[in-house]
């Protein structure tokens, strides 16, 4: 474990136990201001523009050298947040860190939120974001797509829908510490309990209840964990060994592998949920994207 995670993991979990001393009602809004405010530091080598696709607003993450050619490779990201926070602000440094290392235009899809905008209001902003993409040429065997926790719900569910539309799948996809099951059952719940320094089961039964009120947590949609995954592009999963939601990535993987698709798992020690989010601040996550960045190369390289 690098300096860099020990105090980072010490600060959330300083910052986690202050928040469950409030009411979910308090600890969603303020952590969803948190989540809002723009902290990210890029470079001058990186290009950001906001943009607008299929009426969802987006946020083009990208080298300045790629800035003017409006070709080339693609990658559809889907932030975390557990559906009810979170956006570019959020993660730009890690867009811009992996835009960088894979040599690629980043979109950061700043879909709609729960509560104000519950299921599938962010999954239908996916879809439109992708139809939109291809309607404007840009082909399938140059997107790859990707997405964090509840983004690596969206992501899946994505990827799910667009074969059953019959569209042009994705080249490839990556899951960071996806959140795919919204049973939230499983062995790594109890395993980890104490040594997931940022999640717990109640906080997310409590983000499930905002996203999808009154549906049933078994809706493939909701959970598309429990869905058909036949058929997908090559993927990458990428998880924390200490974190709760390890079982949905080792059971996604497990699932592809069985249904004949080609999927790797990679499992970092002692690290955050989402830890490749924190790419400004911790070793692992660099590791990590650089990890996926040459995962998305050889992918995109296919073709």
């Amino acid at each position: 474990m690098s300096l860099q995670n020990f105090f980072l993991q010490a600060l959330i979990q300083w910052n986690q136990r202050s928040l469950r001393k409030l009411s979910p009602e308090h600890r969603f809004k303020r952590q969803r201001r948190f989540m809002a405010k723009d902290l990210s530091r890029v470079n001058a080598r990186t290009h950001v523009q906001s943009s607008e696709l299929a009426g969802v607003p987006v946020e083009w993450v990208m080298p300045q050298a790629l800035a003017n050619t409006g070709n080339g490779p693609v990658c559809v990201y889907f932030h975390g947040g557990a559906f009810v926070m979170g956006g570019p602000n959020s993660h730009r440094d890690m867009a811009a860190h992996l835009a960088e290392k894979a040599g690629l235009r980043l979109l950061m899809v700043d879909y709609r939120l729960a509560p104000e905008h519950p299921f599938p209001a962010a999954l239908d902003d996916a879809l439109a974001v992708y139809r939109a993409l291809l309607l404007q040429g840009t082909a399938a065997t140059q997107i790859v797509m990707g997405g964090d926790s509840a983004g690596g719900n969206i992501t899946l569910a994505t990827l799910q829908a667009i074969r059953d539309a019959g569209l042009p799948l994705p080249q490839a996809f990556f899951l960071f510490s996806p959140w795919l099951d919204l049973n939230n059952q499983g062995p790594s719940y109890t395993a980890n309990a104490k040594t997931d320094v940022m999640l717990t089961q109640q906080v997310l039964h409590e983000a499930v209840a905002l996203y999808a009120p009154g549906r049933a947590p078994d809706d493939v949609r909701l959970s598309p964990l429990l869905g058909n995954v036949a058929g997908l592009p090559p993927g990458l999963i990428i998880a924390s060994t200490t974190e709760i939601l390890l079982d949905d990535a080792q059971r996604l993987h497990q699932k592809i592998q069985t249904q004949g698709g080609q999927v790797q798992i990679r499992a970092w020690p002692k690290t955050p949920h989402a830890f490749p989010v924190f790419a400004r601040l911790l070793p692992e996550a660099r590791d990590a994207l650089q990890v996926t960045a040459q995962f998305i190369r050889q992918q995109l390289a296919r073709t």
